[in-house]
């Protein structure tokens, strides 16, 4: 759904954009998150639920995807958003005690995606990021070590050549076991099941390209970013469809420390009989980095911390916390100085959902953090206070 008003930037923003500076992502960027977890809050945009505001978003988000080049500015703000979702991943330094881990010995880091999946890989200066192999409880899919997954490559910045993999005779249900890890969208595993029999004689490519940069625009800020093209293209499709075929295009927006970022997922769609690619999914993010050892890896068993929602927000936001026993809490509110400036809750909470209202009546709008912790369990949260 859109908000009422229009995508137009005030001549200001325009003038501003023309001097933005093109951002660069490099090696060093990555190498930061390495003992750290990559905290996430993913706001997922509302399609809504007619066929007509459906449309309506559609053509909204194709207005941004044929935003490349130079100075873009690519405005999320005037769409509604689905509540909030939080997520993390993990990069660890290599160890060989790590699950898998001795099938990579070449691997510099594991990036532990979800609970019990781990990506092995390899952080080059000169070259990119690079993954091995993944192993998911006892399964393990290894790559060979001269044809590796090619993550990013560095430095990321507009203007990058295009490149490529895997290779033609690459398998394609790994290809799309490591795509569904990497990124935890479980819809391109649907899509491969659905086109599995088109596909058996198919080659897949994925293409990369740095297209544009410019403004990221978002309800949490805005921010310089780069756009990566993501582009799966299979080849040798059987009659009457095209021998080439894009089948999913990511678009992803990157800020320079990796704070903000954004999304958009278009997808393979039949549409009165003929192919199309059509906008499927949506989202802005807002992310901090947090030491492994103060973030837990939050499990079914453990307890669970929804982020603040709404947020950003003016005078009340509010969190959910999930305990499985009984545990102390506390949840404070820190400015950008370290400085506490509130403690919204102190005490015991039994087991069970417990909703903890922040207020920010009287606060001076502005980005503070949000320090929860329930036993030894803690969190982080970025808050955002609307004038």
């Amino acid at each position: 759904m859109l908000c009422r008003g229009s995508f137009a930037l005030p001549l200001l923003l325009l003038g501003i954009l023309s001097a933005t500076a093109q951002p660069t992502l490099n090696a060093n960027t990555y190498a930061q998150l390495i003992g750290n977890a990559y905290i996430s809050i993913r706001h997922p945009v509302d399609f809504g639920t007619s066929s007509e505001t459906q449309v309506q978003v559609r053509q909204a988000l194709q207005g941004l995807i044929t935003r490349q080049g130079a100075a873009q500015s690519w405005d999320f703000s005037a769409f509604t958003y689905l509540e909030p979702v939080t997520s993390a991943q993990v990069y660890l330094p290599y160890s060989d005690t790590l699950p898998g881990a001795r099938a990579f010995l070449q691997a510099d880091h594991a990036l532990q995606v979800r609970e019990g999946v781990y990506l092995y890989g390899a952080l080059r200066q000169n070259e990119g990021q690079f993954y091995y192999g993944l192993a998911t409880g006892d399964s393990i899919m290894a790559l060979p070590p001269d044809d590796p997954f090619p993550a990013l490559r560095f430095p990321l910045t507009y203007g990058t050549p295009q490149w490529s993999w895997p290779s033609a005779s690459f398998n394609l249900e790994v290809l799309v076991a490591f795509l569904v890890a990497f990124s935890g969208d479980s819809s391109l595993a649907a899509l491969y099941e659905q086109y599995k029999s088109l596909l058996q004689n198919a080659s897949v490519t994925l293409l990369w390209e740095v297209d544009g940069y410019g403004m990221l625009i978002t309800p949490a800020g805005s921010s310089p970013c780069l756009r990566l093209k993501r582009t799966v293209r299979v080849q040798g499709l059987p009659a009457p469809f095209p021998s080439t075929q894009d089948v999913a295009v990511d678009y992803l927006y990157l800020t320079e420390d990796l704070s903000l970022a954004a999304e958009i997922a278009t997808r393979l769609v039949f549409s009165s009989f003929t192919l199309s690619l059509q906008p499927s999914a949506a989202s802005y993010s807002v992310s901090h980095v947090a030491p492994v050892a103060h973030q837990p890896w939050a499990t079914t068993s453990g307890a669970l911390l929804q982020a603040p929602y709404p947020n950003p927000f003016a005078e009340q936001t509010m969190l959910t916390l999930t305990l499985p026993t009984p545990q102390p809490v506390s949840v404070r509110i820190y400015n950008l100085l370290g400085q506490e400036v509130a403690r919204a809750f102190g005490g015991w909470l039994a087991p069970g959902t417990h909703q903890l209202p922040i207020q920010a009546k009287g606060w001076a709008a502005g980005v503070y953090l949000c320090r929860v912790e329930a036993g030894p369990y803690s969190w982080t949260y970025r808050l955002v206070v609307k004038p």
